[in-house]
This record gives structure tokens, sequence and C-alpha cells, in this order.
């Protein structure tokens, strides 16, 4: 093996050691009447206006269902983990030669029908390790939501949906879109006709659901997008057919993406804008709350901003990690005792996967 390849196999196994961390509402949100209940309180259902009001928006973690990090083994989980109340299935799809494995996670008890959303891993992880780590039993369980988790085509030193942390996706762009086109249309079915589509992402999983959201707004309502890698060329290259409620949550320390960009990656300020643009919002009417940070955590704050004042009547929001790392805030691993990885500081103080769902579901259905 060359010197060259032994290090980006190195590298990339550190990224599976560490960064399984990282990668690891109420009324006036456009559209979003139909799962936002303003009676609810903060705490169970997320509202950005409550925490603008200064009302308690504490994450709640294993309310639903129990802790798993700690017993997640460093490398890649080969099962999702059972939680009492939610059932789990699977399914392959292909597409332009390509083909994924998926994991379903339904609630027993319920429909399912709030959404389907489609959860898309981060760089040489897969479906099983995104369902555990990032607690998708517990937004199917708490939300009525179905969630759909693929594995990323191609080998172990491939395996991304986008291009994260140097390592390139098994295939073109056009074909993993495509791939998510069959994704969406073998799982629709599995809830009602009217049931929207969010996809979220964390790292090079956001980078897809970003390039999703722009290729194929007409399938989706929502785009939720986490410690993304955002070339340039996206960026500018980003025309949406229709608007689509957006979410960005970001660490200001994050090496891997940085906050303020670099040659290879946008900045999460100008990706923010561009996709208030796509949206037709009023960058003038953006509101700002603060969220408290976390007793015995590095992140010194939590800072979102978010407007709905938009034409398409769908916003956008970005919740910034002051001195967060490159992860999905609320995630649980088996390094849960440590306060910083490889890739950066943890942070709990959002709750990507509850707080976030409620999020984009406040921005517009």
């Amino acid at each position: 093996m060359s010197s060259a390849k032994l290090l980006r196999a190195l590298g990339a196994a550190l990224l599976v050691v560490l960064g399984a961390s990282a990668c690891g509402g109420g009324g006036g949100g456009s559209g979003g009447g139909s799962v936002v209940d303003t009676k609810l309180a903060c705490t169970e259902q997320f509202n950005p206006d409550k925490a603008a009001a200064g009302e308690d928006c504490k994450p709640t973690y294993g309310a639903f269902c129990p802790d798993t990090g700690s017993g997640s083994p460093i490398f890649n989980d080969s099962e999702v983990t059972a939680c009492d109340g939610v059932t789990v299935s699977s399914g392959t799809v292909e597409a332009n030669g390509l083909a994924s494995d998926y994991v379903v996670l339904k609630p027993a008890n319920g429909s399912g029908d709030k959404a389907l959303y489609i959860g898309l891993h981060w760089a040489l992880a897969n479906g099983d390790t995104m369902a555990n780590r990032m607690r998708m039993a517990e937004l199917a369980k708490s939300r009525n939501v179905t969630v759909v988790l693929p594995t990323a085509p191609g080998s172990l030193l491939n395996r991304t949906w986008g291009r994260s942390a140097g390592i390139p996706p098994a295939a073109n762009r056009a074909d993993r879109v495509a791939l998510i086109d069959a994704l969406i249309a073998q799982t629709k079915p599995l809830v009602s006709g009217s049931t929207p589509v969010l996809i979220a992402g964390v790292s090079g999983g956001a980078v897809l659901s970003f390039e999703y959201a722009c290729d194929r707004a007409e399938n989706i309502s929502g785009a939720i997008v986490v410690a993304g890698e955002i070339p340039p060329d996206d960026l500018s290259n980003c025309a949406m057919a229709r608007g689509v409620a957006t979410v960005q949550v970001h660490g200001t320390s994050d090496l891997i993406g940085p906050y303020d960009g670099n040659l290879l990656y946008a900045s999460v300020p100008d990706t923010f804008a561009a996709l208030q643009t796509q949206n037709g919002c009023d960058s003038t009417a953006i509101k700002t709350a603060s969220l408290p940070t976390v007793d015995g955590e590095l992140p010194t704050g939590y800072e979102l901003q978010w407007v709905t004042a938009c034409s398409t009547g769908k916003g956008s929001a970005l919740l910034t990690v002051d001195g967060g790392g490159h992860n999905w805030p609320g995630y649980q691993g088996p390094l849960d005792q440590l306060p910083i990885s490889l890739f950066g500081a943890k942070a709990s103080g959002f709750d990507t996967t509850l707080q976030g769902y409620d999020l984009v579901r406040y921005l517009g259905d």
C-alpha cells in the first residue's frame, strides 16, 4: 500500500473510532400549524418563539427510549438497538447501478404519518449506527415519525453520501440523488399520501441533504444540514424548484468544515444566506434567541437565528454552537464520558434529533 493510501486508511479508522460522536413549535412558523402545538411546553416541543421569550427549552434525553450510546461498539453498529414501542424493519433499494440497504423505524402504536424522515449518516458509517447514535428510535416514537436510514453504497473507504474529510463518495452526485429518489419512492407507501418528506444528514450526509434539497425540492418539505461541508459550487449552482424549510446546525470550532469557510467549503453564514434567498426570505426579518449552555461542556453558547417572512412559505434557521465541533449535538456514543473527540467539543444543549425535527416543521410543512 502506498504511503498516501496508508495515511488515508489510518485517517478513516480514526474517523470511525472517534467520529462516531461526530458524524458523529408555535404559530408564526409558516405552514407548520399541523404539527405545532403552542400549548406544549418548549421542553416537550421546541419552539423558537418560546426560546426567545425565555421559556425553558432544555432538551430532555431518554424520555422515550433508553440511552444506548454507552453500550455501542467503537466501530460501526451491526444492528439497531430495540426500543419498546418502535418496530424495526429493513429493505434494499437500487438505482443507476447503485444499491443501498436501509432500516426503517416506525412507532408500534402509531401511524408514523407525521413525517417520512430520511437520515443520512456521516462518512464511513452506516444506517444502523445513525439509528443508534442519533437516537432515531426516540424520534420515531416521540413524534410519530417513520424514519428511514440508508447505508451509502461503496466500500468502507468511500462509504459516504457526500465528500467529507477528503473522502470521495462511490458515485457521482446525479446517481446518488437518483438513489434517494428511488428510496423515497420505495418507502413513501409506508405512510399516507399527504405525509411530508424530510431529509437530514450530518457531515457527508449533510452534503447530500443540501444537494438533494437543491436538485429535488419538489420531493421534500424540509432539510436538516448538520456539520455540512458545502462546496462553493454547490452553493452558487443551487436552484430549488420550490421552497424547502431548512435547518443548519454547525459548531464554530468545526475543524473539518470550518464555520467561516475556506477554499474548499463555503462559510456557514453564506450558506444560511443562500438558503434564505432560495426560500424568498426577508433577511431583515431574522429573529434570534440564545439557548443556555450545559454545565461541564466546552461549548460556550447556542445562538439560534430564524426567519419565516418568506415568499415561498418556507423558512430557514441556523443554530450556531459557539465552540462546538464537527458533530450532531445530542448524539450518543461509546465515548460519551469525554467532553471532546478528535473532531472537537461535543454539545447537548440542543437536541438535533428531536428539537431539530420540531424546528424544521415549525419553519413549514
